[in-house]
């Protein structure tokens, strides 16, 4: 293939690549706000660029292609600040299908979302099992900050250094866009409510909890950070995108075993 992007080839490239291609990856992130230190686009910035990177590796194994990236997620706990656009799950779930309705018509059997953000986790996880019983495609999801594909990377880090501008996605772009990056105009923040330091036990924002309610980041943070962006570095970036690749290239090697 000329390109690892649906986009750089022709429809007759198409044609062609649909009998070789084991999978595409679609890469969705989100469209919020990030404090006052990261772009509106962090999510969508970021899973766009791991996914080339996880591309470029596994295709020296087998080939992929990247779909176009859906820059747009459900982002109702940002509405209240400026420049957030949320879809709707209603409407975000219908763009995804009609996504991989295109896709299967073109032959392609295997579609891996890439998910940047985690206000879509829960819909892209009803979804799968409805998208394969339309289609016939096999479909998975891969969600870049779930504790089983960070592992051990993010051992120094406590739950704070991975919740929202944080020191993780700060990391993240010090590395992939480090132009985009105010550091000066970081703060640390952590929330004075639902944690167990504030009196909570049950309604938790630990990333282990097993009961869901509607915080919002009013409820959270006033600069609309949750954790410390201000231990951010280029090296831990570096280092624990590393390991996320290679994780995932692991995911990957299992979808094309399927």
């Amino acid at each position: 293939m000329r390109s690892l992007f649906l986009d750089e080839l022709t429809s007759e490239d198409v044609k062609d690549a649909s009998s070789q291609v084991e999978m595409v990856l679609v890469p969705i992130g989100s469209f919020e706000q990030h404090g006052r230190h990261l772009p509106l686009a962090t999510d969508s910035i970021i899973v766009h660029e791991v996914t080339r990177i996880v591309a470029e590796r596994i295709n020296l194994e087998f080939p992929v292609l990247i779909a176009p990236l859906i820059p747009l997620g459900k982002s109702t706990e940002h509405a209240s600040r400026a420049g957030t656009i949320s879809l709707e799950g209603d409407v975000l779930g219908e763009v995804l299908r009609s996504v991989c309705r295109s896709l299967v018509r073109d032959g392609f059997k295997k579609i891996v979302f890439m998910n940047g953000h985690g206000g879509n986790v829960s819909l892209l996880t009803s979804m799968l099992r409805e998208i394969r019983e339309e289609t016939g495609a096999f479909t998975a999801s891969i969600y870049l900050y779930s504790e089983d594909l960070l592992g051990d990377s993010v051992s120094r880090f406590n739950e704070w250094d991975m919740f929202h501008a944080c020191a993780l996605e700060t990391s993240f772009m010090m590395v992939l866009r480090p132009e985009l990056v105010h550091l000066e105009k970081a703060s640390r923040n952590i929330p004075q409510k639902f944690t167990q330091q504030s009196g909570y036990k049950h309604l938790l924002l630990s990333r282990k909890r097993g009961v869901e309610f509607s915080w919002l980041i009013d409820d959270l943070s006033h600069s609309g950070v949750v954790g410390d962006p201000t231990k951010a570095t280029p090296e831990t970036g570096r280092a624990i995108l590393e390991s996320l690749v290679e994780r995932i290239c692991e995911v990957l090697r299992e979808v094309k075993r399927v």
